[in-house]
C-alpha cells in the first residue's frame, strides 16, 4: 500500500467514525455519505474519469434515480415542527390549582419565537375564563408572528457538512422530482448545519475535516463530483 492509498484509508476511517458518531444522522443520509466517502477514497475506480459520480453511487447504494432524489431531499435543510412536542388540552392555568387546564380544546393558534422564528401551539377550551386568558396570548402571539426572523432550520443540511458540491441545486432538483418538498427554498442561515445560529437545547452539529478529490497523478479532477476540502478553523 503505497501513501497516498493508506492516506485515503485513513480519512475513510475518520468519516465513518465520524458519521457513526452523529446520532441525529438519519440512516438514509448516513448510507449516502458513507458511499460518497467510499467512492471519493477508497472505490478502486475513483480516478476514472469516466465513471459520473451520481451512476456509481446509485450501484453502490444498489438504488434507482427516485430513491437518488430521495436520499437527497431528505437532507434539504428546513425547519420542521414537532408537533407531539405541544402541550395536550387547554393550556390556561387554574385558579386554584398548581396545573393547567387540560380539556379539549376549541380555539388554536401558534406563537413564533422573535429570536429563533421557531413556533409552538396554543390551544384553549371553550370555558369563558380559558378563552379570556387565551386572548391575552393570541394578541402577543400575532405581534410575534409578524415580527418573528425566518424560522432557524432544524432538519437537513448534513451533506454539505461533509462534501463540498453544489448542493443547492441539488436539493432544487430534488423538490422539482418530489411533490412531497413542495417548493423548498434554501434557508438565508445557510445549507451547512454548522452555519445555523445556535438554538438552547439543540446539540450543535459538529463539523467533520474536509478533504479534496485528487486524481491518482496529483491533478484535482474538474468534474461535477462532490470534493472534501479543509475544514473551517
Amino acid at each position: 500500500m503505497n501513501i497516498d492509498d493508506r492516506d485515503a484509508l485513513i480519512r475513510y476511517d475518520q468519516l465513518a467514525s465520524r458519521v457513526y458518531s452523529e446520532h441525529r444522522m438519519p440512516q438514509g443520509t448516513r448510507d449516502l455519505i458513507l458511499a460518497l466517502g467510499w467512492i471519493t477514497l477508497r472505490d478502486p475506480r475513483r480516478h476514472d474519469p469516466s465513471v459520473g459520480v451520481w451512476a456509481r453511487t446509485r450501484d453502490v447504494l444498489n438504488v434507482d434515480n427516485k430513491r437518488m432524489w430521495e436520499l437527497i431531499g431528505e437532507d434539504a435543510p428546513r425547519y420542521e415542527h414537532d408537533w407531539h412536542s405541544d402541550p395536550k388540552g387547554c393550556q390556561a392555568p387554574m385558579v386554584r390549582v398548581d396545573r393547567l387546564c387540560g380539556r379539549s380544546t376549541a380555539d388554536g393558534f401558534t406563537e413564533a419565537d422573535r429570536v429563533t422564528g421557531r413556533f409552538r401551539l396554543w390551544g384553549f377550551c371553550s370555558r369563558p375564563r380559558c378563552r379570556d386568558y387565551g386572548k391575552t396570548i393570541y394578541q402577543r402571539a400575532k405581534i410575534s408572528n409578524q415580527k418573528a426572523p425566518e424560522p432557524i432550520p432544524n432538519h437537513g443540511g448534513l451533506l454539505p457538512l461533509f462534501f463540498s458540491w453544489n448542493w443547492e441545486a441539488k436539493y432544487r432538483k430534488a423538490a422539482e422530482v418530489l411533490p412531497l418538498m413542495g417548493s423548498w427554498e434554501p434557508p438565508s442561515y445557510g445549507l451547512s448545519a454548522d452555519e445555523w445560529p445556535p438554538v438552547p437545547g439543540d446539540e450543535p452539529v459538529k463539523t467533520f475535516p474536509k478533504l479534496r478529490l485528487v486524481a491518482s497523478g496529483g491533478q484535482s479532477i474538474a468534474s461535477d463530483r462532490p470534493k472534501l476540502v479543509a475544514v473551517k478553523g
